[in-house]
Parts: C-alpha cells; structure tokens; sequence
C-alpha cells in the first residue's frame, strides 16, 4: 500500500493551518487542565497568550542555531522550552501557591497532543520526511514543492505515538502518582527513537534533536531523582 502525497497545493497550505489547530487544541486543553486543578482564571487565561508565542518563538530561535544561522523553522524541542518558560513566567507573576507546579504538569500532559497533530502538517507538507523505505504504507511523495520521494511514513508514526502518549496521559493522570513524569520521559525516548527513520539522520551517529533528547531524558531523571529525596527527607 502506497499513500500518494502531491505538495502542490492550489488553496491554503496544510503546515500553517495544522500548527494553528496543534496551538488550538493544546492551548485549549491546558486551560481547562489548569482551571480544572484551581488555577485562576486570568492566569489560566494569561497562559494561553503568552504559550503560543513564547513557543513558536523559542522553536525559530533553536532551528536558526542548529541551521548554523541559515534558515528559520519551529523546532519542536525549542517548542518545548517555549511552552515551559511560558509556565515559569506566568508562574512567577501570580502569587497562587504551587501554580508553577501545576502548569508544567499540564503542560506535559499536553505537549504530546500539540507535536501529534503538526505532525499532520509536515506530514501533508513533505517536510521532516523519513527515509527511503518501499514497503507498506510508504508514502510517495510529488509536486514542486518537495522532490519526488518514496519513503517512511515518519511523520504518520510520529502523530500516532504522541496521540496515544496524550490519551493515555489523561486516562492516567489521577490513577497512577508518576503517570506525568513517565509521560515526559516517554516524550523524549519516543521522539529520539524515531529521529533514526528520518531522512536528515543519515550518516549521523546521533543528530542534533536526539543529543538534546539525551539531554532532557538526563535531566528529567535527575530532577525527579532530587524531588523525590527531598520529599523523603522532608517526611
């Protein structure tokens, strides 16, 4: 089974509209998350401005570094930080107790769903495309706006991982203590992994997306590692 993709889109292109709707369901689902967990309204509110901005701004600024000042582009682990300084400011500028707290949790938990569905317009846009690859569900891709190519269905993969990482978040959230930092790591392990079926990994050991992923998984486990001790301590 073959999915034809043609790039040459006579109306609107898929990539800009997907990252609208990918901001529209997350930002919408993290203010009901943190409504719902007696965050205040304004800075619920507040969240939703400032998260959008902070987030495609940090994910331009991390493609122009990595491009050796070439090219602009939304990274999604600059995404990522984006998201959470979005947290932290916001955070800092209310005075509600544990806010800070509560917001990256939910921003966590909603992450995944906003990576799943801008992967549908990279996906329908020919961009962040995998390897060669001719077996089932390859995707055979045409048009002037991306050379003519059979290969991975990365991005596909890539959505149905995140969306099943973000439905399963939710479910579990308020039944298992750690669902929230195993979601995190998970995130990152998930999104390394699947940097080898890309086609700019070849002839890389590790690319750069996958060295920060190191990273994040790395400091994650140390943080959750340092809380963990000091709750112990404290109790």
């Amino acid at each position: 089974m073959v999915i034809e993709i043609n790039t040459d889109y006579t109306l609107i292109p898929p990539y800009p509209v997907m990252i609208l709707l990918s901001f529209g369901a997350g930002i919408t689902a993290m203010y009901f998350l943190n409504r719902r967990d007696n965050i205040q309204k304004n800075a619920a509110g507040y969240l939703c401005l400032l998260a959008p901005v902070m987030s495609i701004f940090f994910g331009a600024v991390l493609t122009y570094l990595s491009s050796g000042f070439q090219y602009f582009g939304l990274s999604s682990l600059g995404g990522l930080a984006g998201m959470y300084a979005s947290c932290v400011i916001i955070a800092l500028i209310n005075p509600q107790k544990g806010t800070v707290r509560i917001m990256i949790k939910n921003c966590t938990l909603v992450l995944p769903l906003l990576y799943s569905i801008s992967k549908i317009g990279c996906l329908l846009g020919g961009c962040c495309r995998g390897m060669s690859y001719h077996g089932i569900f390859c995707i055979h891709y045409t048009g002037s706006n991306t050379e003519e190519a059979v290969v991975f269905p990365v991005q596909l993969a890539e959505t149905l991982v995140f969306l099943i990482l973000f439905l399963s978040g939710i479910c579990l959230e308020k039944k298992k203590q750690n669902t929230v930092r195993i979601i995190f790591i998970l995130s990152a392990v998930s999104k390394f992994l699947l940097d080898f079926l890309r086609e700019s990994h070849g002839g890389q050991i590790l690319s750069f997306t996958q060295i920060l992923c190191l990273i994040l998984i790395l400091t994650g486990l140390a943080i959750f590692y340092i809380t963990d001790k000091k709750n112990i301590c404290q109790a």
